[in-house]
């Protein structure tokens, strides 16, 4: 155009929004709207699918009894010798001495490897303390001459024999534990005013509608973070409460399923952590992290990579990895969640809890004016059984 004006040609009219008094008047224009919503609504639950609800519950909060029969070995705090007829012993994996010792009683045969001399050890138990006074055990040796052994070694409980003609032996009835979640609730609100509920928009029809949709979205991601991330916070009259998720359950456990020092995510430590849960029963495993995290087990093995074939396309998609422990572990990976967090969860030991009547509540408000006001509510918890028996894993300071 500048080159027409040059030419004593006029000054045309041109597309340039408020480039007035040729150009156009902001507004006046019509407008190629989508018909379809660009959406970053983040509404996928991974761990919620897989773990689904159990049955609602009417209480102020939900408990569960879990009983541990231990290990199946005790292990002994000080270097001993073999001739030696007694030791003490020292808490194991998470179980204090005492508790420790119900495994074995009078009678109860031990086996025990010296690594040092290549040796077998066995003894039988003569005597235990009673519970709670002492945890001194005298033992007759009955196999193995060495001389040394470790602190720390491990005696594994072959189990309690009798003779013909036998007296009753002592019961060894294990204490019960009483774990216990409180509740949360979720609330999202939606108010919209009469002129505003009836205003045509671009794309999404009635407002009143659409946000309702994204509070049930939003609400849904909320549960499912809840689930996962939150360590528990009593309710008070000032203070809302805050139920315990996978990580408040699994924070306050200690053990070789809980890796507090691997910052690159290792094929030796998921082997180690895995083989833990695995040992103390936790089956149907899975692995949930951050996709960088998950994308990690692609630059192992390939061979230990299992994928869902896909006929439609060239390839797989992985779901699950094969360690070197010979166990399945489906990997689930998850966005825009901590990186630093991850867990090796058996899924068939987790379930949601609702409050009876109050796991999903969508009210429309008495009318107290022109408009509109919605209430959107969720009151629920969760159970997770053995949290306290090392059958769950977690990383906590990944990279």
């Amino acid at each position: 155009m500048s080159e027409a004006q040059t030419q004593g040609r006029g000054n045309f009219q041109r597309a340039i929004v408020s480039d007035v008094p040729h150009g156009i008047v902001d507004g006046t224009q019509q407008r190629d709207v989508s018909g379809a919503l660009d959406l970053l609504a983040l509404a996928e639950t991974p761990f919620i699918n897989r773990i689904g609800w159990g049955p609602e519950s009417g209480g102020v909060t939900i408990e569960w009894i879990s009983e541990n029969l231990g290990p199946g070995y005790i292990t002994q705090a000080a270097a001993t010798i073999s001739a030696q007829l007694s030791f003490i012993a020292s808490s194991v994996d998470g179980t204090n001495a005492s508790e420790a010792l119900i495994q074995v009683k009078q009678g109860t045969i031990l086996y025990s490897w010296d690594s040092t001399e290549a040796a077998h050890m066995m003894a039988v138990v003569t005597s235990v303390p009673v519970l709670g006074v002492g945890v001194s055990v005298t033992v007759s040796w009955i196999s193995g001459t060495k001389t040394s052994l470790p602190a720390a070694q491990k005696f594994y409980v072959l189990g309690a024999y009798a003779n013909e003609g036998s007296i009753p032996n002592m019961p060894n009835p294990r204490q019960r534990v009483l774990a216990s979640n409180c509740f949360s609730i979720l609330r999202q609100d939606v108010q919209i005013t009469g002129t505003m509920k009836s205003t045509d928009m671009y794309v999404i029809g009635r407002e009143d509608r659409h946000q309702i949709m994204m509070r049930l979205k939003e609400m849904q991601r909320e549960r499912e973070r809840t689930a996962l991330y939150a360590t528990t916070i009593a309710k008070t009259s000032a203070l809302a409460g805050v139920m315990n998720g996978v990580y408040g359950f699994l924070s306050g456990q200690s053990g070789s399923h809980i890796d507090s020092s691997t910052t690159s995510l290792t094929e030796s430590a998921v082997n180690t952590v895995v083989t833990e849960v695995w040992e103390n029963g936790g089956r149907n495993l899975s692995f949930f992290g951050h996709i960088a995290q998950t994308a990690k087990f692609t630059r192992w093995d390939k061979n230990r990579i299992r994928t869902r074939v896909n006929e439609g396309r060239g390839g797989g998609r992985i779901t699950s990895y094969l360690t070197e422990s010979g166990i399945e572990l489906d990997l689930v990976p998850m966005a825009k969640v901590p990186t630093n967090l991850a867990f090796v969860l058996d899924t068939s030991k987790i379930k949601l809890r609702a409050k009876r009547g109050r796991k999903a509540i969508m009210e429309k408000l008495g009318k107290m004016g022109d408009f509109d006001d919605w209430q959107i509510i969720s009151e629920f918890t969760m159970e997770m059984k053995g949290y306290n028996l090392l059958q769950h894993g977690m990383f906590t300071k990944l990279t």
